[in-house]
């Protein structure tokens, strides 16, 4: 059963001020420490959705086997960078994907193995982590979500996220002893706060 990983890192990062790919989480990339999960994780297909920064990430990809794919409407928002993954994942689909911000570069592998094995022992419509009673990232969309995340007007106008409330008997939340699924980070203030924790090892 294949699952395609989906690095979502399209945005413009705004109240960052720089590319949060290019950001270093203990020595590489944000983009290449998603990646690298990936490849540990072995998974076959990795795809990663690039935006305005396209020319400045590009070039840290070409040491990995990943198809790299541009989001001309980074506004939309993620939703956007989600379709432009799944359109190039075709004909030939996966079972589902593994979508991963990349503002979430210290999340766990452990807590995505978890992930993984729950969406293969019951293959639900999709696999959330869940930390302090909220739910986080990455996410696991089974293929029969594919057709109603590309054409939903609901998950136009209100992300993806729309699609797990349509769907939510068939979605599983996970409970994970990780607070990254729900750190985001989207400021400097967020990144400084992140370097003194992983400095203190807890990621």
């Amino acid at each position: 059963m294949t699952i395609a990983g989906v690095v979502l890192a399209a945005g413009r990062s705004a109240r960052m001020g720089v590319p949060k790919a290019l950001l270093d989480f203990r020595g590489q990339p944000f983009v290449i420490r998603i990646l690298e999960a990936f490849e540990a994780l072995d998974l076959k297909t990795t795809v990663v959705v690039v935006g305005p920064d396209a020319p400045r990430i590009r070039p840290l990809l070409a040491g990995h086997d990943c198809l790299v794919v541009e989001n001309p409407d980074v506004d939309a928002g993620p939703i956007a960078s989600l379709r432009r993954a799944l359109a190039v994942l075709q004909p030939a689909r996966p079972a589902a994907v593994l979508a991963w911000p990349v503002d979430l570069p210290h999340v766990r592998i452990t807590t995505v193995e978890r992930l993984i094995e729950v969406y293969r022992r019951g293959h639900p419509a999709a696999v959330v982590p869940g930390f302090a009673g909220r739910r986080g990232h990455p996410v696991i969309w089974d293929a029969a979500l594919f057709a109603e995340i590309e054409s939903s007007e609901a998950a136009t106008r209100e992300g993806a996220r729309a699609v797990l409330h349509a769907h939510e008997p068939d979605v599983c939340t996970v409970a994970v002893d990780d607070p990254a699924v729900i750190d985001r980070v989207n400021t400097p203030e967020d990144y400084e706060r992140l370097v003194r924790e992983w400095n203190r090892d807890i990621y």
